[in-house]
């Protein structure tokens, strides 16, 4: 087997070897002839119109075809340089046409930029003056717009300081500036909703429909001559109109009650308590849980009382206050 093998191996190399041999022959003649034929002289002459002197000179096909190469190089050349320039100068217009647009861009956005920070600068002292209010801290007023510290500028970015239009930074500002407004908006945000938190749950309200007839206070009396001391306010109704509880709390006191006839006493958060007294019914029982705007009772002129009206207390700690800043809105 291994005989069969090697004697077909040598066959196969001596059939190709040949074939090979015969190639190398015939390219060797190409090649000569090439040459042959390459270094064949031809003569160029030169005749002047009046035939004294001749030029002649032999040149060879090689140095022809040399020439000829080396013109097609350069006319390849000219021709790619010359389109290569035109695509230049259109993506030169190209280019132009864009910075125009980006400069008529950045126009616009200076004027909005600094329109921006115009309205900032306008706001500022309206935000001041919430914050103030909201966080009852005068003294740190002026600093909420220091106490902002944004990231430091990339490192691509601080080179180009120098490049990038002065409204970039001027928004850096106004970013800084309405993060602290945004904070300032949080702390009042914050104050209304304990404000409205405490208003919703402490006496704000007026308890009945009518006019004030007695404020709170020193008054002439209406049973007599002579003053007397007047713990709340008198606001005078139709017989049976609703008496309202002015806050949510729970009722402590509701029957009779000497001078205030029938009355309905409310304890409520924060220490305060409201009374309604010269009841002419009740409509609620000691330990009811009231809600704000919840009718209690009606307008009567049941003990000392000189006509159909609520008297209407507001004590804090036990202490009568004048209630008429407690009612948000007076018939």
């Amino acid at each position: 087997m291994r005989y069969r093998i090697k004697n077909y191996h040598g066959k196969m190399k001596l059939k190709y070897g040949e074939k090979l041999q015969v190639r190398k022959k015939k390219m060797g003649k190409w090649w000569d002839r090439f040459r042959e034929k390459g270094h064949e002289k031809m003569t160029i002459m030169f005749i002047p119109h009046n035939e004294k002197k001749i030029f002649t000179f032999q040149i060879s096909k090689f140095f022809i075809l040399f020439f000829v190469l080396l013109f097609m190089v350069v006319l390849a050349t000219s021709s790619y340089a010359v389109i290569k320039n035109a695509s230049i100068k259109r993506e030169e217009r190209r280019l132009l046409s864009n910075y125009k647009d980006v400069r008529s861009i950045l126009l616009r956005f200076e004027k909005s930029t600094n329109s921006i920070q115009r309205h900032m600068d306008d706001m500022k002292p309206e935000i001041e003056e919430l914050y103030a209010l909201a966080s009852g801290n005068e003294g740190r007023v002026r600093g909420i717009w220091k106490s902002i510290e944004l990231p430091a500028p990339a490192g691509d970015e601080a080179k180009l300081r120098g490049i990038l239009p002065d409204e970039i930074y001027a928004l850096k500002d106004l970013q800084k500036d309405i993060v602290a407004t945004t904070n300032t908006v949080k702390v009042v945000k914050n104050f209304i909703d304990v404000r409205t938190k405490v208003i919703n749950e402490t006496p704000s309200i007026v308890p009945n429909v009518g006019h004030i007839t007695s404020l709170f206070g020193w008054r002439r009396s209406p049973f007599g001559f002579g003053r007397d001391w007047h713990a709340g306010i008198d606001i005078a109704g139709p017989h049976g109109s609703d008496i309202r509880a002015t806050a949510p709390g729970k009722v402590v006191v509701a029957g009779w009650s000497g001078g205030y006839g029938y009355l309905v006493h409310i304890r409520h958060k924060y220490g305060f308590e409201t009374l309604y007294g010269h009841c002419s019914e009740i409509l609620v029982k000691e330990g009811d849980a009231v809600k704000k705007g919840q009718v209690v009772a009606k307008v009567g002129q049941t003990g000392s009382a000189t006509g159909n009206h609520c008297h209407y207390e507001v004590r804090l700690g036990n202490i009568a206050i004048n209630p008429y800043p407690y009612m948000r809105k007076v018939w």
